[in-house]
């Protein structure tokens, strides 16, 4: 399968259908694992380049993201704080607040005191444009396709 077809079944069609069952948690640790599958996509390395986790999440989330991510990720905060709390336990860490839904009395990615706000539902719209701005990269050349290994 290439990069292209994976992007739209496994990263954007998932997380949409997450998002419109309003499943936030699991669309959570999906999109958080997601990003370092992105940053792989747009990176010249291939998929299965080895010591690349915390390069690739932070790329994903300066090439493909609102530049607010990559601000908040100085110091590589969301990947620690983020993805690896959602890789590897499960759990959120406490160094963030999530909110399920977009409200007028919560700001995605404010710092609070001590925490940083994550809203989930802007975060998957946020994850769903990256996978469009991937696509839109490797349509225009800029990234190369590879080849994923995926079921049918």
């Amino acid at each position: 399968m290439k990069s292209e077809s994976f992007i739209n079944k496994y990263l954007k069609t998932q997380v949409k259908n997450l998002l419109e069952s309003e499943s936030y948690y699991p669309l959570l640790i999906y999109a958080t694992l997601g990003i370092e599958t992105l940053g792989a996509i747009i990176d010249d390395k291939p998929i299965r380049a080895q010591n690349q986790s915390k390069v690739r999440f932070g790329s994903a989330l300066y090439h493909l993201f609102p530049n607010q991510y990559g601000f908040i990720n100085k110091g590589a905060f969301l990947y620690e704080s983020l993805r690896n709390h959602s890789a590897h336990n499960l759990i959120p860490s406490t160094k963030i607040f999530f909110v399920d839904k977009d409200s007028k009395s919560v700001r995605h990615l404010a710092q609070q005191k001590v925490q940083l706000t994550f809203v989930i539902e802007t975060f998957a719209l946020d994850f769903i444009s990256a996978c469009d701005l991937a696509l839109d990269k490797i349509k225009n050349g800029e990234v190369k396709s590879k080849n994923i290994a995926a079921w049918e």
